[in-house]
């Protein structure tokens, strides 16, 4: 402190000012540029994870795998095809939740009745979806039937439900909106 006293006249002359404004002013600069190299190295090592899952997430009409589970010809399957989704198959049943049809594909289309009889006799479509649904959560999976059905837990498990005399419309409607997702 004695010796700011002693050098008052100095220190706050012109060229004292000039001096300490200076080193302020080159202190200030080293420590932006400390934090601008910190940000850079913490983007650099931590990359945004949200826009590579969404790239992931994002397909096309003709990229979107589909699979009707129906033990009947359902004419929807060639109507897809044509509207663009020519990735789209029908299989009569499952007797493995392992197969590469279930693993293959995006949006699963499960019919109620007829279907996943060896695994689920009492529930068969029904417990076919649910428990595909709970074993692969990323999969859009679609329950549809011709008849009324009787509340299952199924049916708050599953994506979307539909009546299996639905529009077309509604069927390309549902996959339309998974690409959104």
């Amino acid at each position: 402190m004695d010796w700011i006293i002693q050098n008052k006249e100095w220190l706050f002359s012109g060229v004292g000012i000039a001096i300490i404004l200076g080193l302020i002013k080159i202190f200030k600069k080293d420590k932006k540029d400390i934090e601008v190299e910190n940000k850079n190295i913490v983007n650099i090592t931590l990359p945004d994870k949200t826009k590579n899952e969404e790239v992931k997430k994002k397909k096309t009409k003709a990229e979107v795998q589909t699979l009707f589970i129906d033990d009947e010809k359902f004419d929807i399957v060639d109507i897809l095809k044509k509207a663009d989704f020519p990735n789209t198959k029908t299989i009569k049943d499952v007797h493995n939740l392992d197969t590469a049809d279930i693993k293959n594909a995006d949006v699963i289309f499960v019919d109620v009745n007829g279907v996943g009889c060896k695994l689920f006799p009492k529930d068969q479509g029904l417990g076919l979806a649910e428990a595909i649904k709970t074993r692969n959560p990323e999969k859009y999976v679609i329950i549809y039937s011709a008849q009324e059905q009787r509340l299952h837990k199924a049916f708050s498990i599953v994506d979307a439900i539909l009546p299996k005399n639905a529009d077309p419309y509604e069927f390309i409607n549902l996959l339309e909106n998974y690409i959104q997702k």
